[in-house]
């Protein structure tokens, strides 16, 4: 299938109306007077043309070379790896410190996970600025409302500490072994690992299609549909039961089908939370997912930032409930046609 992309004149339907911005007043203050929340918060902050209306383009979305982004991932994923390796390495094997304790380790891949998470997002920021963003020409990208400010930081937090936390346990972490590549690293990790990304968006359609038809489940996920137009890590903005849903249960199912080793994880939940970012950037470019884009393209269930970011415009009225695939959409029936990327 060819990926020139063309663009419709369809539009959402009428359940997607647009509702008036919440106040964000905290983006106007001097960086002097922000608070601590306020200056984590500004990591998410976007170039100023992605918050302000613009002129509508004529053309078609392009398509982005997914063969860049896996360059870019191969080169920002494996560094804390490599250096656990190489401590492991040349620290000889009789120092006290050759091995990482458990709690070494946890800090250690915590870190390396927040400093993954900044670079990434400025990447994705790049991108924003450089394609635009879909719907621009109607309503920019939504900042974080002063109210929800401290509860994203705090989400972000929640998400790496434990994500970082389950790789350990899920993983089955053992302080004698260094990632090692054919041994805590299997040969055919990416396989592994898309085999993982599948199971995981298996139960998270399930959970995530609920949300959106049981009322009580609604209410729950509700905070996370507070803007139509999300920034990359607003994909984390959420209430406390669907933090422990998704950052916990969901995570857990997939890793109980397909089983991943604590350096296997690493990598797993690096790629997890860039597709996360990405699908809501709402970056105007036909960017398809980095591992799974050729396998699932020949069957019409492969993903692109398009998808996600019109379930965002839908609200509650759902449609595009996989974050990962579209396989349990086309199955089930609930694939919203694109309004602006169009294959041919």
């Amino acid at each position: 299938m060819s990926t020139t992309v063309t663009s419709t004149q369809s539009e959402i339907r009428p359940s997607a109306a647009y509702k008036l911005r919440a106040t964000a007043k905290w983006v106007e203050k001097p960086f002097w007077k922000r608070n601590p929340f306020e200056h984590l918060a500004a990591i998410d902050l976007a170039s100023k043309k992605c918050y302000e209306v613009q002129p509508k383009n004529p053309n078609a979305p392009p398509a982005h070379n997914v063969w860049w982004e896996r360059l870019w991932l191969s080169l920002a994923i494996p560094p804390p790896l490599i250096f656990h390796a190489l401590w492991y390495y040349f620290v000889p094997e009789t120092n006290y410190y050759h091995t990482w304790h458990p709690g070494a380790a946890y800090a250690f891949y915590a870190i390396s996970f927040l400093i993954y998470t900044i670079v990434m997002v400025k990447h994705i920021h790049y991108y924003m600025d450089y394609y635009g963003t879909f719907d621009e020409d109607k309503r920019p990208r939504d900042y974080v409302p002063d109210m929800l400010v401290t509860r994203l930081v705090l989400s972000v937090v929640v998400y790496m500490l434990a994500r970082t936390g389950g790789g350990l346990l899920l993983g089955g972490y053992n302080r004698n072994e260094s990632p090692s590549l054919g041994h805590t690293i299997s040969w055919f990790v990416l396989i592994k690992i898309a085999g993982w990304l599948i199971a995981l968006d298996f139960f998270f359609y399930c959970y995530h299609r609920a949300c959106h038809m049981v009322p009580f489940l609604w209410k729950v996920h509700s905070l996370h549909h507070c803007t139509k137009h999300p920034t990359p890590i607003q994909s984390i903005l959420a209430g406390d039961i669907q933090e422990v849903i998704e950052v916990f249960l969901v995570p857990l199912a997939a890793s109980l089908v397909v089983p991943l080793t604590t350096h296997e994880f690493w990598i797993a939940q690096c790629i997890l939370i860039y597709i996360e970012a990405t699908g809501h950037s709402g970056i105007r470019a036909y960017w398809p997912h980095c591992i799974l884009n050729e396998v699932l393209q020949p069957f019409g269930m492969e993903l692109c930032i398009e998808d996600h970011d019109l379930h965002h415009r839908l609200g509650k009225s759902g449609m595009n409930y996989g974050k990962q695939t579209r396989i349990f959409d086309r199955i089930f029936g609930t694939i919203s046609e694109r309004v602006e990327c169009v294959q041919k």
